[in-house]
């Protein structure tokens, strides 16, 4: 197996949110996304993946490369817009 099969989705999941704030291009240390939003920055992550984790990932914030994830908001007329941001030190 590759090191690529052997991480778990979460972990994939993770690795996503973490490159999709570090990419940004204005320098800004929080990014607001959609779950199907992460499948278009790494390509082993769907937005159904994505949906899945991203509730326990706000649970279990701060995480250990102190990201946070949070709901921005929770409507029942759409997808879940949530925040990612780097934790204060």
């Amino acid at each position: 197996m590759t090191i690529i099969q052997d991480r778990t989705n979460r972990e994939r999941v993770e690795d996503t949110l973490l490159t999709l704030l570090e990419t940004d291009e204005n320098g800004n240390s929080y990014r607001y996304f959609r779950a199907s939003d992460l499948a278009e920055i790494g390509p082993e992550v769907s937005g159904a993946i994505a949906g899945s984790h991203l509730p326990q990932i706000e649970d279990d914030s701060p995480l250990s490369n102190g990201l946070i994830v949070e709901r921005y908001n929770d409507t029942d007329c759409g997808p879940t817009l949530w925040i990612v941001r780097r934790e204060k030190s």
